[in-house]
């Protein structure tokens, strides 16, 4: 999960069968998807426009949408309805990991995902377990 060279946790797993590299990211109230690999990957997608102030992920009130996708995978744990992620302009954060040398996310998982789905991320194992 921790990266050599990087203090972000990273997850793997899929979204409808899409591979998908994720930060897990306690200091995130919501949990979202890159625009471009949405609006790539899943073209088709009912979106909703999330009313009110948008902060975080490098600025402040910015558009953000909001979507439900099927079919969420990170080794063993499967939901077959991921609700209410956000659909944000990643492009930031991904040319950082490039100038880094890291790979790019294409989803980040918050607190909102992990309080729901009673996570419990134990450091010293490396490991990421839901009771």
């Amino acid at each position: 999960m921790l990266e050599e060279g990087n203090f972000h946790t990273m997850v793997e797993g899929s979204l409808d069968g899409v591979p998908m590299r994720m930060v897990l990211d306690t200091g995130a109230s919501h949990s979202c998807i890159d625009a471009e690999i949405a609006k790539t990957f899943f073209p088709e997608l009912a979106v909703e426009d999330n009313e009110g102030v948008n902060a975080g992920i490098g600025g402040s009130d910015f558009s953000v949408q909001i979507a439900d996708f099927h079919n969420f995978e990170m080794g063993t744990y499967h939901l077959e309805r991921l609700s209410h992620l956000a659909i944000v302009d990643m492009s930031h954060i991904n040319t950082a990991y490039r100038l880094l040398k890291k790979k790019p996310i294409q989803m980040i998982l918050g607190n909102d995902f992990l309080i729901e789905h009673k996570a419990i991320i134990h450091y010293g194992e490396n490991m990421l377990y839901f009771e």
